[in-house]
């Protein structure tokens, strides 16, 4: 056999492997609305925002990174938040406000990696929804403890927690095959300490979508005499892989519910109020 025929076989054989990128976990840039629960269970909104993140695999690199969005050819560096790299644009109090500083069109990703090299990479927002707006309705966020409805502010902190929400109707399986639209459930203390979360894709670990209903958040995360912050969020996905690095454009809602817990805290243990949002969708404009 021939070196040229042998090359041709090689870069013809569908058994063929191309090396993995070992950096990145995901990327992903998206509009969003944040919403709070009353302990009536009302709903109200917050503020309307777009955001952009990469995130790492365990030891993953990215030396430098920035966006430019539809709008302008301007790159906007990212910041570490500790556990992503984040680009954060304004908040603003409706969504036609979001939608004339951040429009639909490409928006692109610019990075560095070891296992990549320096590219660039497109995320294209398109709102295909009939209804006008891109995002999913605000989730109404429901609460049980041993089979029985609990409100917010009456958790046993000696049971598991039960979280489930209202139909995710919008939520749908990925043509692609590459994820379908996702859900989120976040759990923090009244320091804004994250101590529980439903998971993300590419992580291998499980993870929520758009078929799932519940989730549980174990005792062992809860004390007595306590406050905390849980947020429900449904992604709807657009997604793309280039670099071999999966890609999300998503429209989203989030709604954030405080909770707090019955009994008496052990020693100083005690912590009935929140100090510290978790999130800055939390702000109220």
């Amino acid at each position: 056999m021939t070196k040229t025929l042998a090359f041709l076989i090689s870069i013809l054989s569908p058994t063929m492997t191309i090396a993995q990128q070992s950096d990145i976990t995901f990327i992903v840039a998206g509009k969003t609305s944040n919403h709070h629960q009353q302990l009536d269970g009302s709903i109200e909104t917050l503020n309307f925002h777009f955001f952009a993140e990469i995130f790492l695999q365990p030891n993953g690199i990215v030396s430098t990174a920035s966006i430019s969005t539809a709008l302008s050819s301007q790159q906007v560096d990212f910041s570490d938040s500790g556990y992503a790299l984040e680009m954060h644009g304004g908040r603003y109090k409706t969504e036609e406000e979001l939608e004339a500083n951040y429009t639909d069109g490409n928006y692109m990703f610019y990075y560095t990696a070891p296992s990549i090299g320096t590219v660039n990479q497109s995320v294209a927002m398109t709102n295909t929804r009939s209804s006008g707006s891109g995002l999913p309705a605000a989730p109404k966020i429901y609460l049980s403890q041993a089979g029985q409805a609990v409100l917010p502010d009456q958790i046993d902190p000696d049971l598991d927690l039960i979280v489930s929400w209202s139909d995710f109707s919008e939520g749908q399986r990925d043509p692609l095959g590459i994820v379908d639209d996702l859900l989120f459930v976040i759990m923090a203390n009244c320091q804004g300490e994250r101590i529980a979360h439903s998971g993300r894709p590419f992580e291998n670990t499980p993870y929520l979508t758009h078929a799932d209903d519940s989730y549980v958040i174990e005792a062992d995360r809860l004390n007595a005499e306590n406050a905390y912050q849980l947020s429900v969020e449904h992604a709807i996905l657009e997604t793309s892989i280039e670099h071999d690095v999966p890609a999300f454009a998503t429209f989203a809602t989030t709604t954030f519910l405080e909770l707090k817990t019955t009994g008496s805290a052990i020693r100083n243990s005690a912590c009935p109020t929140i100090l510290e949002n978790f999130d800055a969708g939390q702000t109220i404009l």
